[in-house]
């Protein structure tokens, strides 16, 4: 949405501009003038929503402006801005359809309360030219049946080309079976600010779409597909697309500035371009690529090529599943929360977190709190509504709700202090009782049925360092003391630490304590 600014003096014009938070009131840009003039030709080049402007100028005042304008079909709301209560001003300005009259000097939240009545008018009367311009739709071919077809469509369901060759007849479009098409479909995942009314959100949004495609001399027929989510079908009126590498370019332009003009995350997901005739080949893609955008993600998709499928056991494997099970049979659902979190996260670094994720992630987590279930004091039917939802759940941030509600059924009150210390004290008297072996932190991890990522993250809360550097410090420690109190040859040494390689086992001596093995026993 534009604003134009008129006003001769330029302190005003600064002022206004610094004075209102024009992002607040949804203003993408803002033009100014310092003189009738310069007003007349901003608006003969330019879309103008609405004109904040001074009466009293030098030459040609606002008033004469206005006049202007209304004689060219402008239909911008206007507000203006005096210094002098003068009565016929405002009748004259009332003739003219100004929308208010504001004696300066005024304060800036005055101001801006009233322009942003001026934007909801605009919003309004834009909303009502679109139902004008639906209505004459309608008029030219089977109420209703565009939309029909295309809502059936976005289901999955087959869409008849004949049917739509025939609307887009009767529209003046005459296309083919061969012409190029694709199709994009975009939905609005969050609001920052409070959710615009469907019928402003859809306007705007298919509003500045068809705008970029427009542009392009492309042909776009647009559709609802559901509270949240709207279509576009676009085509290639001569038939072909003359570079279909370049076809989303439109949308990356426009994805800015829909995203910061709405104040919303919004996903599109975006087809390949076939022939006309294969367009029910397309939705397939599309709805399996809304179903994968599990991490809520804004953006542009495309659903060009499809992501390979990973194996089941890629995801959760068995030590982990048996450690989550008896984590929750004790009573400890807050660390089970805390490393199925982590696991979502690893899942995320590797790409592998979509639809069939969630879904093969909720059978074995499912089946561990079933199996957790078995413990006295459990009851199944407390929790059958939270299994319900995890099966239903469609996005990670859903599943993550689940997951947390879910273990918190599972903790015992003596089991919500001390988790992360426990498990760093019994990976420390595992070592203790296996030093004499080659062991890493992924070893560790699994004897103790953990993660070892967020075991070594557990480490280095607790003692400053990783696991693998405190293995590393432990088993140099003893060899410091048995190099200080025995006569073993440093070989016999290494190998009592798990060390098969003599001068590996040297090189991490001298790097940990700064001397080498042999030095160390001279001194």
């Amino acid at each position: 949405m534009t604003v134009l600014l008129v006003d001769d003096q330029i302190s005003i014009l600064s002022g206004l501009m610094s004075g209102l938070d024009w992002d607040a009131l949804g203003i993408t840009s803002v033009r100014t003038a310092g003189n009738a003039i310069q007003a007349r030709e901003i608006l003969e080049n330019e879309r103008i929503d609405v004109l904040l402007c001074d009466i009293e100028m030098p030459g040609e005042n606002g008033l004469s402006l206005l006049r202007w304008a209304r004689r060219q079909g402008m239909d911008f709301v206007c507000i203006f801005l005096t210094s002098h209560a003068d009565f016929m001003y405002a009748k004259e300005a009332i003739k003219l359809n100004c929308f208010d009259y504001i004696l300066q000097p005024a304060r800036y939240e005055d101001i801006q309360s009233t322009v942003a009545k001026a934007i909801q008018r605009v919003k309004k009367e834009h909303a009502e030219k679109e139902l004008e311009q639906y209505g004459t739709l309608a008029k030219l071919h089977t109420p209703g049946l565009l939309q029909n077809l295309f809502s059936d469509w976005a289901a999955g369901k087959t869409l008849s080309i004949s049917a739509l060759r025939d609307v887009l007849r009767r529209l003046g479009k005459e296309v083919t079976p061969a012409t190029d098409c694709f199709s994009i479909w975009g939905h609005i995942l969050r609001w920052h600010t409070l959710p615009w009314p469907a019928q402003e959100w859809n306007f705007a949004l298919n509003n500045i779409v068809t705008e970029v495609y427009e542009e392009k001399h492309y042909g776009i027929l647009s559709f609802t597909i559901d509270s949240t989510s709207m279509g576009w079908l676009i085509y290639a009126p001569n038939g072909r697309f003359t570079d279909p590498d370049t076809i989303l370019e439109p949308l990356s332009r426009a994805y800015p500035i829909i995203s910061g003009h709405m104040h919303c995350d919004i996903a599109f997901y975006c087809s390949p371009a076939v022939p006309l005739n294969q367009l029910n080949t397309l939705s397939g893609g599309l709805l399996q690529a809304k179903r994968d955008n599990v991490l809520q993600t804004s953006g542009i998709f495309s659903t060009g090529t499809a992501d390979s499928q990973p194996h089941f056991a890629r995801y959760a494997d068995n030590l982990q599943i048996r450690r989550w099970e008896n984590l929750l049979a004790e009573g400890d659902g807050q660390t089970v929360c805390e490393e199925v979190y982590h696991f979502f996260d690893d899942a995320i670094k590797k790409k592998q977190v979509n639809h069939r994720f969630l879904h093969i992630f909720w059978v074995q987590f499912q089946q561990i709190i079933l199996n957790a279930l078995n413990t006295p004091g459990r009851e199944l039917q407390k929790i059958l509504p939270l299994l319900e939802r995890g099966e239903n759940a469609r996005s990670l941030p859903e599943m993550r709700e689940v997951v947390k509600e879910t273990t918190h059924y599972f903790q015992s009150e003596e089991s919500s202090c001390g988790n992360e210390k426990n498990a760093v004290e019994r990976a420390k008297i595992y070592l203790e009782n296996h030093i004499d072996q080659p062991l890493s932190a992924a070893d560790v991890a699994a004897a103790l049925f953990m993660n070892a990522d967020y075991l070594s993250r557990l480490f280095k809360n607790e003692c400053g360092i990783t696991l693998k550097e405190y293995i590393l410090k432990i088993k140099m420690e003893s060899a410091r003391n048995l190099l200080q109190t025995t006569a073993l040859p440093v070989s016999v040494i290494a190998s009592k630490l798990g060390y098969d390689n003599f001068s590996y086992f040297s090189q991490a001596y001298r790097r940990v304590m700064g001397v080498s093995p042999t030095d160390e026993r001279k001194d």
